[in-house]
């Protein structure tokens, strides 16, 4: 007689993407307007170009200036002249490696479309899209607000007109520029250059979110998945008893285990070609975070303004740095929750597919690293905690007044 309670697994049959690669190219395209021309034309070329020769004239520069301040040829504050000279550091790489990246992202579209076309069983993420729009937002917004704020609190909030803009470049880039230096047509481009490379820094933690984001959520589908097909192979189980009387499903069982070797092939793909961009903004925040922390610990001077600014931008950007860190360490989280799902199925009812899926998961460690010096998983926050606690001694020791 045959057995009503059976449940058939669930092999459902998806044409469609989850839509992450259209909204990114959405999003990449947009970023024509701040230097990274992949998805622009020959102007948006050009645009690049006057940025990258405009960002190295500002850094070398920096550099020199912070060069007669380490031989004792200028009087500058060493903290101020550091922090600028490796702001327009970031920025000039930041535009590069971008560059870089959304250049291959645009020639790897097809592979990342073609291993969601093979696992046409998985149901297409309906809410990524939305997440993926909402934390950009989320980053404009806040970058807004808090480049807003500094430009406040480097004029104050009483300063004319008239007298604002040429102010505010003398505070932001005292050391740059003297007193006696200034002109508009040198105020001008610093002032651009200074917004694009702002843009730029938030830009390139943005990417390693999103990107992470896309990835940890195909693994999402895939342990959900998974779990579907655990449960019910396991009430099948439960009345028959017997391994005698399972159809083993080798086949749909292959079919997720290759769907696992694509999906580490996808981050590992992406890891190579993010790895730079990861390096770089991990050491730029790493720096800063120190720095704040360190200006935070000598004294918060000046109006109320100067304080909340201090305050918001310190809270930014360790948000925005534990974003970073935090959002990776998922990848790594999700390659591995299949496991216990895994193990909760009857030894004897094992095929040769899932034991080779269980040892594929367990020996497989995947994460997004840092050009191979570091992976991105949650212990890293705790060691970057131990690390900044360190140099901020170093800092208060060397820094001179």
């Amino acid at each position: 007689m045959r057995n009503n309670n059976k449940r058939k697994i669930p092999m459902r049959i998806s044409s469609k993407t989850d839509g992450f690669v259209s909204v990114m190219e959405a999003i990449f395209n947009k970023a024509k307007w701040f230097g990274i021309p992949t998805y622009g034309g020959n102007l948006a070329v050009f645009w690049t170009i006057v940025m990258l020769a405009t960002l190295s004239i500002i850094e070398v520069a920096a550099v020199w200036k912070l060069a007669r301040l380490l031989t004792k040829s200028a009087g500058r504050n060493v903290s101020a002249t550091l922090s600028g000279s490796i702001f327009y550091g970031n920025a000039l790489l930041s535009l590069m490696i971008s560059w870089k990246f959304v250049k291959s992202w645009k020639s790897s579209t097809s592979y990342w479309i073609r291993i969601e076309s093979r696992a046409s069983f998985l149901l297409p993420n309906s809410s990524i899209r939305r997440k993926v729009n909402f934390v950009s937002l989320f980053v404009a917004i806040s970058a807004t607000v808090e480049h807003i704020l500094s430009m406040i609190s480097a004029t104050g909030a009483d300063c004319p007109p008239e007298d604002y803009f040429e102010r505010y470049i003398l505070t932001s880039h005292g050391f740059l520029i003297h007193d006696y230096e200034y002109s508009l047509w040198l105020a001008i481009p610093i002032f651009i250059m200074s917004k694009s490379a702002t843009i730029l820094w938030n830009f390139q933690d943005l990417i390693i979110i999103l990107m992470s984001m896309g990835l940890s959520s195909r693994y999402h589908r895939l342990n959900n998945f998974v779990k579907e097909v655990v449960e019910s192979e396991n009430e099948v189980l439960a009345v028959k008893k017997l391994a005698t009387g399972f159809h083993l499903r080798v086949d749909v069982w292959r079919r997720i285990r290759q769907a696992f070797v694509q999906q580490s092939a996808l981050v590992r793909k992406v890891d190579t070609e993010l790895g730079a961009l990861i390096l770089l903004s991990n050491l730029n925040n790493l720096y800063f975070i120190c720095l704040q922390l360190f200006l935070g610990i000598r004294s918060i001077e000046g109006t109320l303004i100067n304080r909340i600014y201090y305050f918001y931008s310190l809270g930014w950007l360790l948000l925005r740095a534990s974003s970073v860190v935090l959002a990776a360490a998922e990848i790594n989280l999700h390659s591995q929750k299949a496991l216990p799902f895994l193990s909760s199925f009857p030894t004897y009812a094992y095929n040769i597919e899932i034991k080779r899926l269980i040892s594929q998961l367990n020996n497989d460690q995947i994460s997004l690293n840092g050009m191979g010096f570091f992976a991105l998983k949650r212990q890293k926050l705790l060691e970057v905690a131990a690390a900044i606690i360190k140099y901020e001694l170093i800092l208060i020791q060397y820094d001179k007044y």
